[in-house]
């Protein structure tokens, strides 16, 4: 079973989408803000990050640059509300890592073909 690191303020996104992943046999490892975020994954293995862009304490993004600092091995996807060209521009540097961004509301086959294909080694 793969972990997915899910990171939104939203508690509504995160059950629901842990509850769509769960029932495709993923692990959802549900995270509140980047900040929180930061202290799982040095606690437990992640597989992927689904990571929302605006949250308090520690964005999206802020979140994005430490994960490629320390943890660059792990694909991230942008889910989010708001994807504006900015936010583009600024994910530039970790499209190596940053392997999809997604608007909300989100087409489910479309965000569990990316899932699935970033937990089994697909080449982006």
């Amino acid at each position: 079973m793969k972990n997915i690191l899910l990171i939104d303020d939203d508690i509504n996104i995160r059950t629901s989408l842990s509850r769509e992943l769960r029932f495709h046999n993923f692990h959802i490892i549900p995270a509140e803000t980047g900040l929180v975020a930061i202290n799982k994954l040095e606690k437990q293995p992640v597989d992927l990050i689904i990571v929302d862009i605006r949250m308090p304490i520690m964005g999206g993004l802020e979140f994005i640059k430490i994960a490629a600092a320390q943890f660059s091995h792990i694909p991230i996807i942008i889910l989010s509300g708001t994807v504006t060209r900015d936010v583009i521009e600024t994910i530039q540097p970790y499209r190596n890592q940053v392997i999809d961004v997604i608007a909300k509301p989100w087409d489910p086959d479309y965000l569990l073909d990316i899932i699935t294909k970033a937990t089994t080694n697909y080449d982006f």
